[in-house]
């Protein structure tokens, strides 16, 4: 079934707001990018409400629609989430794959790494993530737990964008494929317990060292909330 004009202009904004082509704080002109996408207004709108719901982007009617900047606080639980079931979901493949799921889905995750040292050595971080993250679906997709998946990718914009500043340094990439190879073989050993503990270091990252990044992309970030103006209703 094709794919509606607002779901195509809601995904290819989606993919620019996540890969930092559309940069935090910008500010976006829905007739500019109806233009530019050769759409009418109304499916720009209604892919900006979309992202909007999803804490991606910040609209103040009657003025302006900008990128939402990245929130430390949001990131960090949407950090949490995607712990939650990237765990729960390596439990559920050693526990309940068939031998035959698990070879397919190991054989697959082996390949997918060859991809992200090829994004790598191109030194194309945006394919490196999308490669990382396919790495991670395979898994939610060999116990078809795919909504799970889904959630994952619609509610964790915040952290995707962080996680990309992140690996721009080739050692943080390069340290990414070796905790992947490092999670398939204990898959591959059938090791749930270091498989599990692989999983959580990966994606705690302890390098991952969230006031590098703030001090090196500064205008990226939400100020705190102490300093932000905060908007209050009237009354009737």
């Amino acid at each position: 079934m094709a794919k509606s004009i607002q779901t195509l202009v809601y995904e290819e904004l989606r993919k620019n707001i996540l890969s930092l082509h559309l940069k935090p704080g910008q500010t976006m002109s829905t007739q500019e990018i109806a233009t530019k996408l050769n759409v009418s207004r109304t499916p720009v709108r209604e892919a900006f409400l979309k992202l909007q719901e999803q804490g991606l982007v910040e609209m103040i009617p009657q003025k302006e629609t900008t990128v939402s900047k990245i929130n430390l606080k949001r990131a960090n639980q949407e950090k949490f989430l995607r712990e939650s079931l990237e765990l729960g979901i390596v439990r559920k493949f050693m526990e309940h794959g068939t031998s035959e799921i698990k070879e397919q889905t190991i054989f697959s995750m082996m390949a997918n790494i060859t991809k992200q040292r090829n994004c790598v050595k191109e030194r194309d971080f945006v394919s490196f993530l999308n490669a990382d993250d396919t790495f991670h679906s395979l898994l939610f997709a060999a116990v078809e737990e795919t909504m799970s998946w889904d959630i994952i990718q619609q509610q964790c914009g915040h952290y995707d964008r962080m996680r990309i500043l992140f690996v721009q340094d080739e050692a943080a990439a390069s340290s990414s494929i070796e905790q992947h190879e490092n999670i398939v073989r204990l898959l591959e050993k059938n090791d749930q317990k270091n498989a599990i503990d692989a999983m959580l270091h990966h994606i705690r990252r302890p390098e991952f060292d969230d006031s590098r990044i703030t001090n090196e992309y500064p205008e990226y970030f939400q100020q705190d909330d102490a300093t932000k103006k905060e908007f209050r209703l009237g009354t009737l």
